[in-house]
């Protein structure tokens, strides 16, 4: 028989998990599968700069024994420049980017995308990434 405390509190199996920070210099970068999964990439460009996801296979690696379609990760640019140099999201192999997507995050905001995996067989990983909000900073 459950406890009071237990049927007032109930517990129901929640996940917690952490962010990767990710301090980019000032250059096109290319996200390792830890940093594509759950990551805010923070940088601060002097001029537009791409940010490439690992690739589809690596990043349902990442993602574990777990992973199936269907299977969400969030990914976030934060770019610090303070006028006109863009920071745009650019997908690995495998990896899509919605053709409905707005893949930059401009000056002095921070834009957030959500990872969808869409296939799983192994040489045939893929993932979709649709872009979400936007805001200044």
């Amino acid at each position: 028989m459950a406890s009071i405390f237990q049927l007032e509190n109930p517990v129901f199996n929640r996940e917690n998990s952490s962010v990767e920070l990710v301090a980019a210099s000032d250059a096109d970068t290319t996200l390792t599968a830890a940093q594509s999964v759950n990551s805010l990439v923070v940088m601060t460009p002097t001029g537009g700069k791409d940010v490439t996801t690992a690739t589809a296979a690596e990043i349902v690696a990442e993602l574990g024994s777990g992973v199936r379609i269907g299977t969400t990760f969030s990914i976030t640019l934060r770019n610090q420049a303070a006028s006109t140099h863009a920071m745009t999201l650019v997908g690995g192999t495998g990896v899509t980017l919605d053709s409905d997507n707005t893949n930059t995050a401009a000056a002095a905001a921070t834009r957030s995308f959500l990872g969808r995996v869409t296939a799983i067989a192994s040489g045939s990983e893929a993932i979709t990434v649709y872009s979400g909000v936007t805001s200044a900073h």
